[in-house]
């Protein structure tokens, strides 16, 4: 995260909204029909639902959250970031390092990508669990059919598989990780970037592969 110069009024506003702030309930489902055929649903927390329990804590401490979306090109690659600020009324600010992905060519599924990522990153800067969403599905090639509900209760368990990696593998990616000095967090954000995926767990064995290939490239670099 990057902190404004002066950061003496927003740090301990911060402090005291981190210590209010809960993970909020459950308002949404999607089902999720993959490339291969099989099916699953999963309970999350939308960006709306995000925001209103953000809201109920940051006004009182005069913290207000703003995000951005933009394109850029990189090696010929047009790529979507998503930054997510947190501002305080006395102007000092904390924001996060752009979020990235390559960009989707529909404008439909480029929406999905922005809200997917609008999630994953205020959801990491206030440091609360949603669950997972499925918003880049259609980014990824799957179709998906996303329901609003009233309310899950704190209980909501997702139904999601682990998908076909055992534990041993995981390990094993997060060790290569470890040895060429690749920090945990860096390779989830990696996942994301590459596959449209926040586990390691929701990986095929092809895409799980390539990533501890190049992480094998890094530690030999």
């Amino acid at each position: 995260m990057i902190f404004s110069e002066s950061n003496t009024k927003i740090a301990p506003a911060l402090a005291k909204a981190w210590a209010e702030i809960e993970n909020p309930k459950h308002n949404s489902s999607v089902k999720v029909k993959t490339k291969s055929g099989s099916s699953y649903t999963f309970d999350y927390t939308d960006l709306g639902g995000i925001l209103d329990e953000a809201k109920k804590v940051f006004k009182e401490n005069g913290l207000t959250i703003i995000q951005n979306a933009y394109t850029s090109i990189s090696d010929s690659k047009n790529l979507i970031s998503v930054e997510t600020m947190i501002l305080h009324s006395s102007g000092e600010y904390v924001k996060s390092e752009p979020l990235q992905m390559a960009a989707n060519t529909s404008i439909q599924d480029m929406g999905g990508q922005v809200t997917y990522m609008k999630r994953y990153s205020l959801s990491a800067m206030l440091g609360i669990a949603t669950e997972k969403d499925d918003d880049a599905n259609g980014a990824s090639g799957n179709d998906y059919q996303q329901n609003n509900q009233q309310q899950y209760g704190s209980q909501g368990k997702s139904n999601q598989p682990k998908g076909s990696l055992s534990e041993n593998q995981i390990k094993r990616l997060y060790a290569i990780a470890k040895s060429a000095s690749v920090p945990a967090n860096d390779v989830k954000s990696a996942i994301t970037q590459l596959f449209n995926k926040t586990d390691p767990y929701q990986l095929t064995k092809q895409e799980y592969d390539a990533i501890c290939k190049r992480l094998e490239e890094k530690k030999g670099a």
